[in-house]
């Protein structure tokens, strides 16, 4: 096997789905909905000194923002929480849609891992997979980072993968594959 040619795409199903959106992609959606929400913090008090004349109390202006600031910080978790609720609820529903589910993909290269689905895409190095183990339903990646991901491919409920040309790589090139049969 020619290792600069290497190339797989695996479709995921219903229940890897739910596990890449449960680790991957909330995490993904909170971090964009918090840097949103940011941002329109920044923007109200912008527009809040724009607005300042010269008759204006300054230590008033710095209170009032002061408390839109604390208000903002107790209830974002709690905005943040439900607005990824009703995505992922969404997604839910939308999962019973053949059209949808196929969008989900892994592509294994010889350099990188990619994710791909309708609600983003994730590439690794495969130099950032630190362990790599087999058992009898699922092949699992394990990625070394500060969230510690996991990519699980199962190998019980589709056989058209070449589940053998991805452990036979991961295995000469990248890491030792731990067998638990």
């Amino acid at each position: 096997m020619n290792d600069a040619k290497f190339s797989l795409e695996f479709e995921l199903n219903a229940v890897e789905i739910q596990k890449l959106n449960k680790m991957y992609f909330k995490n993904l959606w909170e971090k964009r909905i918090r840097i949103l929400a940011s941002v329109l913090l920044i923007t109200a008090i912008f527009f809040n000194s724009i607005f300042l004349d010269k008759n204006t109390d300054y230590i008033i202006w710095i209170i009032r923002n002061l408390v839109l600031v604390i208000v903002f910080f107790l209830f974002q978790y709690s905005f943040v929480k439900a607005v990824c609720s009703l995505i992922f609820r969404l997604i839910k529903r939308l999962l019973k849609f053949d059209k949808f589910i196929s969008k989900y993909k892994f592509n294994f290269t010889n350099s990188f891992i990619n994710v791909h689905s309708p609600l983003g895409e994730i590439t690794h190095k495969w130099s950032q997979i630190e362990k790599a183990i087999l058992t009898k339903d699922f092949f699992f990646l394990y990625v070394k980072e500060r969230n510690g991901y996991i990519i699980s491919i199962s190998n019980k409920y589709d056989q058209y993968r070449n589940m053998e040309k991805l452990i036979d790589f991961v295995e000469r090139k990248v890491t030792h594959v731990v067998k638990l049969c």
